[in-house]
């Protein structure tokens, strides 16, 4: 199994990059991962519905375009299903009994295309709560790694 992490926008804080690189290097022994940065459409100062509407298509032809053929799509936006850190472990662990190849979309700050929804297997939320993009990134890896600690019975995740 392998998790490609399909995200749109490139130049992130330090922060970020800090906090994603720490995850990242902790989960590559138990999981292949790799994330695959995707241009930002380029937006105005006061666009219209139709100009977000247009951004959201571009951006979506990107992940779409990103998939690997047997990859499973998985779409991060705010409607989707919650899970706890237990659940995702069994769901990650389920996915690597199958060998399932997963592809985890993060889409732009207007949201993903119609086209990436109907292309998602399934929709996930890390949250009820809107969080800035380059929070996710951090969240999301860590969440990845504490559920494969899980799974491998390393002891970073302490919850009862």
């Amino acid at each position: 199994m392998k998790i490609r992490i399909l995200t749109i926008g490139q130049k992130m804080p330090a922060w970020v990059l800090t906090g994603f690189e720490d995850y990242f290097k902790r989960i590559q022994p138990f999981v292949q991962t790799q994330i695959i940065e995707l241009p930002m459409a380029k937006r105005g100062k006061n666009d219209s519905e139709a100009d977000i509407l247009k951004y959201r298509q571009i951006e979506g032809d990107s992940i779409l375009n990103a998939l690997k053929q047997n990859e499973t799509l998985i779409a991060l936006e705010v409607g989707g299903r919650e899970f706890s850190t237990e659940k995702l472990a069994d769901t990650m662990k389920s996915w690597m009994l199958e060998g399932n190849d997963v592809a985890l979309a993060i889409g732009g700050p207007d949201g993903h295309s119609e086209a990436v929804r109907k292309a998602a297997a399934w929709h996930w939320s890390l949250s009820k709560l809107t969080l800035p993009h380059p929070l996710v990134r951090v969240m999301l890896i860590e969440q990845l790694y504490r559920a494969m600690s899980i799974n491998h019975n390393h002891p970073y995740h302490r919850a009862g």
